[in-house]
């Protein structure tokens, strides 16, 4: 007996047209010709004559990246109109699990399905019926998947989520629907859909409206953010909903399930879950802890950071902030310091925050970063909360630092479809929401600046370039890390090597332990060698972005 690739592959070469090689001809004498594979498939997957002949076209094109109505029209050597008229078909191919069907029509065979084929297994409908609630989560989280990955449409989405409610009435993710949502228009439901999917599967009670882009597309998401910004959603109206954070300006774009609504959706499955501690993704740095450092800088950085520090001095800073919010604008400061390695970026942020008596929130991107899906948009989140509820205890306001900002103020992906890309647009997408309604200090420190993303660059009010230091600022750093040697063998060594501030240090401390282990001081030429072994691609160079002093 052939199998059902062999089948499908029969009924193409039989019914094919004799002047075209990608079209068949649907007639009385070429459905003759395969008559046995026809009803040897029909038999085994359950389908019809034409639903057969659209499925394998779909097999047949399913190599190329898009396919579409049209497509299988010409492959059936039919008008496109007249294919419409056979929609129930490919509808109930959708329907059975053959094939999914994205917001614009592109019909996709998932790779399980065209494995099950290639097996000779046909495809069975998963059940709808007699499903436990936790089976129900566990088959929204696979729908939800489906729309996300562009196989389904919202629509399909909705469609297959309100059939598992109305197929296990007794459940109680089911009753609460029942009572809580019914009637609700169905871009609102899936919304709702998606708030209990991250709650359950990513512990996530605080979501915002891009964690929602991968179900809609961005006109429909345009639609409902602004309703919801009005209070205009059912799903408001009907207290089902609340603002994260307890509804306080900051966290206007945050929303989740009301904690009795969740409650009866999940009361199955133990109802709301007890809040864990998680690992923070920050940590705090007292401001009287910091060591006073002597720092030297060439004139333009010199003037801006001096410039900062004025800025961000106690009476300065709360005078203009609250100046800023009595006229309506945002009141928080955001700084950028990009360039070379070395040059003072971190430590400045550093001397900054003990001069004005302010603590460090140092974040720690590679704890934000998390294998597990949801954990990374959690941790930031979590890193924000933190720092905001230190904001509004009041006193002295810290300062939140992002140092090697490169990993996560990057280049947004556009189009993403690999999970750890979309990973990175969604922790993109909450901080740039963030830098909008920050109430304090950010600072950023960076090193490839290139990769910055422009949407990061517009939110940065001030940018400061950290350049080499010039040969002068090299002689006082020479002389500050080493107050021993001669002024002119600090001249010697800033005019010989380009040396940042950082690989000087090092060679500071190279000298310290060959003084500590021999007992005597290296001499020039020592000093001459350490830097050149420091030197080694320290005159790569390095692009810049376009920032003005």
């Amino acid at each position: 007996m052939k199998t059902i690739i062999e089948c499908m592959c029969g009924i193409v070469e039989k019914m094919r047209h004799p002047e075209c090689d990608s079209r068949i001809v649907i007639s009385e004498a070429s459905l003759k010709k395969a008559a046995s594979e026809m009803r040897h498939l029909r038999k085994v997957l359950g389908l019809n004559t034409m639903q057969v002949l659209i499925l394998t076209g779909i097999v047949q094109n399913s190599s190329n990246y898009r396919i579409d109505g049209d497509d299988i029209a010409g492959f059936l050597g039919m008008e496109y109109l007249k294919f419409l008229s056979h929609d129930t078909d490919l509808q109930e191919l959708r329907r059975i699990g053959y094939v999914r069907i994205d917001n614009e029509g592109r019909i996709k065979i998932p790779k399980d399905v065209l494995n099950n084929l290639k097996s000779n297994k046909p495809v069975e409908p998963e059940p709808t019926t007699g499903l436990s609630t936790g089976k129900i989560l566990t088959r929204i989280k696979k729908i939800l998947s489906f729309t996300g990955d562009n196989d389904i449409s919202t629509d399909e989405a909705f469609e297959e989520m309100r059939a598992l409610m109305k197929d296990n009435p007794e459940t109680s993710i089911s009753r609460a629907c029942e009572k809580f949502i019914k009637g609700i228009d169905h871009f609102e439901t899936v919304v709702f859909f998606a708030l209990i999917y991250r709650y359950w599967f990513e512990d996530d009670d605080k979501v915002g409206w891009w964690d929602m882009k991968d179900y809609f597309t961005d006109d429909d998401l345009d639609d409902l953010q602004s309703a919801y910004k009005g209070g205009a959603l059912d799903l408001q109206k009907r207290g089902l909903i609340e603002c994260a954070g307890e509804g306080d300006f900051f966290s206007r774009d945050y929303f989740r399930i009301k904690d009795e609504v969740k409650q009866q959706i999940f009361e199955d499955v133990g109802g709301v879950k007890k809040k864990e501690h998680s690992v923070s993704a920050s940590r705090k740095l007292d401001a009287g802890s910091i060591t006073r450092k002597d720092l030297f800088y060439n004139a333009g950085e010199g003037r801006q950071v001096a410039q900062l520090k004025d800025l961000l001095s106690g009476k300065s800073f709360d005078g203009i902030r609250a100046r800023m919010k009595e006229q309506g604008l945002r009141s928080g400061f955001t700084c950028l310091f990009y360039g070379s390695p070395g040059t003072g970026k971190t430590e400045t942020v550093y001397q900054i925050a003990r001069e004005n008596g302010r603590d460090l929130f140092i974040v720690d991107v590679s704890q934000i970063k998390s294998c597990w899906v949801g954990e990374s948009e959690k941790n930031i989140k979590e890193v924000f909360d933190k720092y905001r509820e230190r904001v509004k205890g009041g006193g002295t306001v810290p300062i939140l630092l992002f140092n090697e900002a490169d990993a996560i103020f990057g280049i947004r992906q556009m189009g993403a479809e690999r999970s750890v890309d979309k990973m990175e647009n969604s922790i993109q997408n909450i901080i740039l929401q963030e830098m909008e309604d920050l109430d304090g200090i950010l600072i950023a420190t960076t090193n490839l600046t290139e990769n910055l993303d422009k949407a990061f660059e517009r939110r940065f009010l001030y940018k400061v370039r950290f350049d080499k230091p010039s040969a002068e600022v090299k002689r006082q750093i020479w002389k500050a890390m080493m107050p021993d040697i001669s002024d002119s063998d600090a001249a010697t060594l800033s005019e010989k090597f380009d040396l940042s501030g950082g690989q000087i240090e090092n060679v500071a401390r190279k000298k310290a332990i060959q003084t500590i282990l021999s007992g005597n001081s290296p001499a020039l030429a020592d000093l001459l060698a350490y830097c050149t072994e420091e030197s080694l691609g320290a005159n790569e160079e390095r692009r810049k972005i376009g920032f003005c002093r």
